[in-house]
């Protein structure tokens, strides 16, 4: 068990504690588990693993608990056995953006998810993100992400972002990481076969194109349902100039913000483009969204006409 002595887990403390299944994701299935006395903990039950020996598995282990920064979800220990790997990470109070952004649409208790929490959570992926690509203690196994979507970004107690997954792209045979992982559907992929920084400004974009309209992403939906292609459907958007009705309704009330919403559109639009060499790094997108300001008030003045967006427009503040 990794970080024992800091952490205080053993594997008879997890089984004696009370499990609550939280999913199954792509890597495995999870668990919140809450032991007695102490903070409350997710336990990932790790599948489909490629064969490694325990020093190449706890290499990799090693590597992923280097990363060091508040945006990324903390590895606080694992358990490793022939027939089982388990990996404990800290448990995230207010679940996924998958679900704060998608839950409860159209119903009552739908808390609506305004301007500035969405430019916050932009604000935290797109840094954690630049720290994964820049950082010397980062390595093959953890570049590129490979899997960034909204149901990887966990929200904390107090909606600060949490990336998770990064780092397990390596652990999986290569055949199932394909088929699986998000940026495996960048175009590039079609071409190359192969993924890279690249490929996560990539998904960094489809990620805020599903943030900025709150619709689902066709890139990131979970099996069995059916999402758009945000980027498409974007680009149309712009050109026909009805770029008004392409921010989703909790935020698109918002009059003051639409600056705002609209640069960090342009941004997305960027993210997207089909040419990798053409997209940002992520060290532009930090500074990009860092100019963005949030907004003093919630105003609810719905976007007016002449604050639309075409095509010439974008490419002129390119």
């Amino acid at each position: 068990m990794a970080d024992e002595d800091q952490a205080g887990f053993d594997l008879n403390d997890l089984l004696r504690a009370s499990a609550e299944g939280l999913g199954k994701g792509l890597f495995g299935n999870s668990y919140k588990a809450t032991l007695d006395g102490r903070p409350s903990v997710v336990v990932k039950r790790l599948r489909d693993l490629k064969p490694l020996s325990y020093d190449e598995f706890t290499e990799v282990v090693r590597i992923i608990t280097d990363q060091k920064h508040p945006n990324l979800l903390p590895l606080l220990a694992y358990f490793y056995s022939n027939d089982e790997k388990l990996f404990l990470y800290r448990y995230a109070m207010n679940g996924n953006l998958f679900n704060r952004l998608h839950g409860g649409r159209g119903t009552r208790d739908r808390i609506p998810l305004r301007w500035n929490s969405r430019l916050a959570i932009a604000r935290g992926v797109a840094r954690a993100m630049e720290y994964l690509h820049l950082n010397p203690n980062s390595s093959k196994c953890i570049v590129p992400h490979g899997n960034l979507k909204p149901s990887n970004i966990l929200l904390d107690g107090n909606d600060n972002v949490l990336i998770s997954d990064y780092g397990l792209a390596s652990l999986v045979a290569v055949p199932i990481v394909a088929q699986r992982l998000v940026a495996f559907k960048s175009p590039e992929y079609q071409h190359s076969k192969r993924v890279s920084m690249k490929s996560d400004v990539w998904s960094y974009g489809c990620f805020l194109l599903e943030l900025l309209t709150g619709r689902l992403s066709a890139h990131s939906a979970p099996p069995g349902i059916n999402g758009v292609d945000l980027c498409s459907w974007v680009h149309r958007a712009v050109r026909e100039e009805w770029t008004a009705e392409i921010f989703d309704i909790e935020i698109s009330v918002q009059r003051s913000a639409a600056p705002g919403m609209l640069k960090l559109l342009q941004t997305a639009i960027r993210c997207c483009d089909k040419i990798p060499e053409k997209r940002p790094e992520m060290t532009e997108i930090v500074r990009e969204i860092d100019s963005i300001k949030a907004v003093d008030s919630d105003d609810s003045d719905e976007l007016s006409a002449d604050q639309s967006l075409t095509d010439e427009s974008f490419s002129a503040n390119a």
